[in-house]
């Protein structure tokens, strides 16, 4: 199998009391829409560690993965685009934004999700799938094969 290019995201679903954790987007192309903590998995890193560090960078929690709501893939400029939105535990969930890269942010549950302008059809389906809580469970075999390696059945 040879490697291709492909544009990595992540996402990190924070549900509390039947709402996620939403934030709205300070800059860019999404300025101004509703979404997940989301952001991009670096080079040399694991897209569940990408997602524990993009929810750190942007709302200042600390969490753990402990499962897996949803895949989008498609292509953007002809390459493969795959998004994985993972569900995330925390013992607190005190916010502290970067207002570089968030405006706002709030807790929602489903009746709120209709009057949101969202990033995309596809987060609004991932949050709605984190709330109703379809996600996959973690296995983590890291211990017994003394490196990353993480299953969601």
């Amino acid at each position: 199998m040879k490697p291709i290019l492909t544009d990595l995201g992540v996402a990190s679903c924070l549900v509390r009391n039947n709402q996620i954790l939403l934030v709205k987007e300070a800059a860019g192309p999404q300025k101004g829409l509703w979404g997940i903590p989301k952001g991009s998995v670096d080079k040399g890193e694991l897209p569940y560690r990408a997602a524990v560090r993009e929810l750190k960078e942007e709302c200042g929690i600390n969490g753990s993965v402990i499962g897996l709501v949803g895949v989008r893939e498609c292509l953007i400029q002809n390459l493969p685009a795959v998004f994985l939105a993972y569900l995330i535990d925390c013992e607190s969930s005190k916010i502290i934004i970067d207002k570089k890269e968030i405006e706002d942010f709030g807790w929602f549950d489903l009746n709120d999700f209709n009057s949101l302008r969202w990033i995309s059809e596809a987060m609004k389906e991932i949050a709605a799938a984190a709330i109703i809580g379809r996600s996959k469970d973690l296995i983590d075999y890291s211990e017994e094969r003394d490196s990353d390696y993480l299953l969601y059945l």
